[in-house]
């Protein structure tokens, strides 16, 4: 009962770490996968991205919703049908060695150029994201005020990237919870504000925001990179172009098959179960409607064969090196005191490591003193 209860409190505590904080494209594949329904386009379809964090150790989050963005460009969907919220303080950051650009893997195109964001700064908060979502305009605050302007013959395409817990995803101020975002998906079904919507999700504990509660009657299908109790990685760490981690494991795999493929003959069921084999080191779930997964791709992500990119896709996420999400800062450090000739930066690093160190043991100690009043006089069991 005891250690039980101490479990539960690391676990409500790991929001405050949160707060603070193989894949090879398979060309022609696609072309001969044999096809559950014929390839239909109605309406059109509508795009929302999101990179939740900011700090120059969250790099990944922002490179992802770079790549997503041209992915996205690339296989045809309108500028002015991709909405994208992104705090900007990476791609200029002072640590950036490659200044006013962006990459989702080593030595890779420049993510940055071309992207065009709408939500920047204090603007990227969860309220104006529901806003967003929900189309109403005039309930937003910062950015270019730009929402969804859906109807019930559209397709909408969300993806979100960023840290997470059991039952809440982060951004830069605040938290959006699992009641929130269901709240808000619920109001646009009976709103009619999509035909079907597919939700891809990369953080922490993120299938904690779709497990028994995402219906499966909402026309809605989600996919998460992590189930309701483990962590997401990073992958691309320890790279030579010394930056931090730039992508997520579960994003950079479902973005590289979707460069490499013609989107009109891939459903969303075998991208999943693609993603889910190379995102080998958390477990990618799937929730609501699943009829939607035998779609195509192309549906939600565009209908235009990707001929624009050019990436090496000869470099596997899976096989790189890859982080848990809540530790990448403290390795990234450890990595830069490891490479460090400078003393002077030496001795920075070996600060910020230790302050890491000393704030965890912190918690710890405080989680089993809480615990230890709370059982004081009860036997050990």
């Amino acid at each position: 009962m005891r250690q039980t209860f101490i479990l539960l409190i690391l676990a409500v505590l790991a929001l405050s770490a949160v707060l603070d904080a193989r894949l090879y494209p398979r060309k022609g594949l696609a072309a001969a996968r044999a096809r559950k329904h014929k390839y239909q386009d109605e309406g059109e379809a509508f795009v929302v991205l999101v990179a939740g964090s900011n700090g120059w150790y969250n790099y990944r989050h922002q490179a992802d919703v770079a790549h997503a963005y041209h992915t996205l460009r690339n296989h045809g969907i309108p500028e002015e049908n991709i909405i994208t919220m992104m705090y900007d303080d990476v791609a200029n950051n002072q640590l950036n060695p490659y200044k006013g650009k962006l990459f989702n893997r080593p030595h890779g195109k420049d993510l940055y150029k071309g992207l065009k964001i709408d939500y920047k700064g204090a603007s990227v908060t969860p309220e104006n994201f529901l806003n967003v979502l929900k189309g109403n305009a005039s309930a937003i605050d910062g950015g270019n005020g730009r929402v969804l302007e859906t109807n019930e013959q559209d397709r909408v395409f969300v993806y979100f990237t960023d840290h997470g817990s059991v039952g809440m995803i982060s951004f830069p101020e605040g938290i959006l919870t699992v009641k929130q975002l269901n709240d808000a998906l619920v109001w646009m079904h009976k709103n009619k504000k999509y035909s079907q919507l597919a939700f891809y999700l990369e953080a922490c504990e993120s299938g904690s925001m779709f497990e028994n509660v995402l219906r499966n009657d909402m026309d809605i299908y989600a996919i998460s990179a992590a189930n309701g109790h483990e962590s997401s990685w990073g992958t691309f760490c320890e790279n030579d172009m010394n930056l931090p981690c730039l992508g997520d494991l579960f994003s950079v795999n479902w973005m590289t098959d979707s460069d490499g493929e013609d989107l009109k003959t891939e459903t969303l069921e075998f991208q999943y179960e693609l993603v889910k084999k190379e995102t080998n080191l958390s477990h990618v779930m799937q929730f609501g409607d699943k009829e939607i997964a035998k779609e195509a791709v192309a549906l939600f992500q565009g209908d235009k064969e990707d001929r624009e990119y050019t990436e090496d896709f000869g470099l596997s996420a899976s096989k790189s090196v890859n982080w848990p999400a809540r530790d990448i800062e403290l390795n990234h450090l450890i990595s830069q005191h490891k490479k460090s000739n400078d003393l002077a930066m030496s001795n920075k690093l070996e600060y910020k490591i230790n302050r890491i160190r000393e704030t965890r043991r912190a918690i710890k100690k405080n989680v089993h003193m809480i615990v230890d009043k709370l059982f004081e006089g009860e036997s050990e069991e």
